[in-house]
């Protein structure tokens, strides 16, 4: 097997003010050029409405970020990547542990993500936007969301739910219309103060991506939302449940519809197996030993490093709901050292070279198995 160790720029930004001063703001701090990809004919303008009144609807702000961008950028809104991509692909694991399993009594969540490097952003953002909950994320087509953790104490993240779905060549078609994971998360971000208020958004909003959706807050709350093709389930615990964690990584766990797609890869069971064992054998958990999981190699651990089959550790990150932070380590790469940022301080610019560590996986990795 080779491997190589290689340096990537990661960035850092904040934006602050009205969403149609954000898009100038991004369209001055972004490559433009990265986001300027001429959308497919299938997307007319009539789709674009219909992209902009599900936005109005469910992302309210983002139209006039969208536009701001546009008008900086001298693009049309519909060549945004954006805008095509979201109206309606990553390999990652996550789980979310309540405050009384913690020796220091805050919830945490946590997650790795892995996919291909040059398909990613490989930035974090704290957004400060006029009317909406201040948040700190990782960015994803430049408007998007993978993760973050908000002013309130709300945390989220996500992993993909079986087949990827999406509106590039390869990706499984969409089912329904409806939005992209990147998109809801923002929304929840922007818009939501606890749990039970993102579960009720989450549940309202047409979701086109398969999707498994972890959310915690400084309250002893979690859910594992999961969406198949339209169809949702999910898995809500408080302090008062004998169950104090959900987890997740790529196929569907929860009973209701695992029918639906009752296939999932290796490399996925595997890693969900790991968790729950971690999640079940250990008590009083330390923050350093969910580091510790989330950059351990795979199959005992949770990082790869197999970025040419999508399957490379992008970044692993742990929310703490209670003092609003945000940790992150780059590349599953524990010499890349932990960085801390609370939602309550603002960020400054900034540009990091990073190790990345890249190796040949096994084909087995990626067979399709049975869930049992």
């Amino acid at each position: 097997m080779k491997d190589s160790m290689m340096k990537q720029k990661v960035k850092y930004y904040e934006v602050s003010g009205t969403h149609k001063e954000i898009g100038k703001q991004l369209a001055r701090k972004l490559d433009v050029k990265k986001f300027n990809m001429p959308a497919p004919t299938f997307f007319t303008e009539k789709e674009v409405e219909e992209a902009m009144e599900i936005y109005d609807k469910y992302c309210p702000g983002l139209r006039e970020e969208l536009e701001g961008f546009a008008e900086e950028a001298k693009l049309a809104i519909k060549d945004i990547a954006f805008s095509w991509m979201t109206y309606l692909i990553p390999r990652c694991s996550g789980l979310a542990i309540l405050g009384s399993e913690m020796e220091d009594g805050h919830t945490r969540l946590a997650r790795n993500y892995e996919f291909s490097i040059a398909d990613e952003d490989l930035t974090v953002c704290r957004m400060q936007a006029k009317g909406k909950y201040t948040h700190i994320g990782g960015t994803i087509v430049g408007f998007g969301r993978t993760e973050g953790i908000n002013e309130c104490g709300l945390a989220v993240s996500m992993a993909s739910c079986g087949l990827p779905v999406g509106n590039i060549e390869g990706m499984k078609v969409p089912k329904i219309k409806g939005l992209q994971f990147w998109a809801v998360i923002r929304s929840i971000l922007d818009n939501c103060k606890n749990v039970e208020e993102a579960l009720k958004l989450t549940l309202e909003i047409p979701i086109a991506y398969n999707i498994n959706l972890i959310l915690a807050d400084d309250k002893g709350n979690a859910v594992l939302l999961e969406t198949i093709d339209g169809h949702k389930a999910y898995q809500q615990i408080s302090e008062e449940c004998a169950k104090k964690y959900v987890c997740n990584t790529n196929h569907i766990v929860l009973p209701e519809i695992q029918h639906y797609e009752p296939m999932a890869m290796r490399n996925s069971i595997v890693r969900y197996e790991k968790l729950v064992q971690f999640l079940e054998t250990n008590t009083d958990f330390k923050e350093a030993q969910i580091k510790d999981m989330l950059l351990k190699k795979y199959p005992e651990g949770m990082s790869s490093y197999y970025y040419k089959q999508w399957f490379g550790s992008i970044k692993s990150v742990v929310m703490d709901t209670v003092e609003r932070r945000y940790s992150i380590c780059w590349f599953g790469q524990s010499d890349n050292g932990w960085e801390d940022y609370l939602v309550e301080q603002p960020m400054k610019d900034s540009e990091q070279s990073k190790l990345v560590k890249e190796e040949t996986s096994d084909p087995e990795l990626f067979e399709f198995i049975s869930i049992k």
